[in-house]
């Protein structure tokens, strides 16, 4: 079992085909199913169903993910411990971003951290799933950093570190029965169909929490769409102050709950040792964000 076997293995779990997997690795495709052929050889078992689409991992090969993401992490981490006691910090850092990071720019961040450490690489994720699908990556492995909306349960074996936190406010149409008001209460919003986020996104959490849950609500995981169903009159909703700018014909307006905020953490594995790689980012990170509360205090 070789190293670059394991890695053009995990490519093919994350793209869920040899052929993609192939591109991904930069490598022909008829070679990423001959290495994935001496893999299984060599462990003596089908790491993938090939009869459906995409490729489904077998029970042994869900069993050898996490292994091999285990082996990976710590050869990088190895290489990375070389490079920086030469007093270079390299290396690949896995980045799992929300969909929104509000006044968070993660333009800044990267080009500060290219700056600062030109050979750190960042590969940039976004999950379908929300805040909960990037926790459930830190755990295996295939993140090294999320950020996450707070709201969320917070699982074991993770630490968070906050980064900004901003209101949330009602957005709506102009002409919206509540548009007159200088502020917005929650028992006004009882009777509205509020446009909510997908379970397992934080601010899903934060405004089932307040709100009650709504097993029928119209869910949208997607903030621009969310955007324009409001200023299309299709319904209303709660949203960071920082994404509801008013830019696409929404009327904003404050909500009289203090206590009823959007939080920005990062996340990273309490298990694993994080690289220098990873310091670097955290570190910008943090720095970024402190630039943007102080901006705004």
């Amino acid at each position: 079992m070789e190293i670059r076997e394991l890695e053009y293995f995990l490519a093919c779990c994350e793209t869920g085909s040899f052929t993609a997997a192939a591109r991904k690795a930069h490598i022909v495709q008829s070679a990423m199913s001959s290495a994935i052929a001496r893999l299984e050889r060599d462990l003596g078992v089908p790491l993938f169903d090939r009869s459906v689409t995409p490729i489904a991992l077998t029970e042994h090969g869900d069993a050898l993910r996490t292994a091999a993401q285990r082996v990976l992490n710590a050869v990088r981490s190895a290489r990375d411990e070389v490079h920086a006691a030469s007093g270079r910090v390299r290396g690949t850092v896995v980045l799992g971003s929300t969909f929104s990071t509000g006044p968070l720019d993660l333009a800044t961040v990267l080009t500060d951290l290219r700056t600062r450490h030109p050979e750190v690489v960042v590969q940039l994720r976004q999950s379908s799933a929300g805040s909960t699908g990037n926790l459930r990556a830190i755990l295996d492995g295939s993140l090294d950093i999320a950020l996450t909306a707070s709201g969320e349960r917070q699982p074991d074996g993770i630490m968070f570190r906050p980064l900004i936190e901003e209101p949330l406010v009602f957005a709506c149409r102009a002409d919206h029965p509540l548009a007159g008001r200088a502020t917005i209460t929650l028992p006004d919003l009882s009777a509205e169909p509020i446009l909510r986020f997908p379970p397992g996104w934080g601010m899903r959490d934060t405004v089932d929490r307040v709100l009650g849950p709504a097993q029928s609500a119209t869910e949208v995981a997607d903030y621009g769409l969310m955007t324009k169903l409001v200023a299309a009159g299709f319904g209303t909703t709660l949203l960071p102050a920082s994404v509801a700018t008013g830019d696409e014909g929404l009327l904003v307006i404050p909500l009289d709950a203090p206590g009823l905020t959007w939080q920005l953490s990062v996340a990273v594995s309490a298990r694993r040792r994080p690289t220098a790689a990873t310091e670097a980012l955290l570190d910008a990170l943090t720095a970024t964000a402190n630039n943007a509360a102080g901006s705004r205090t």
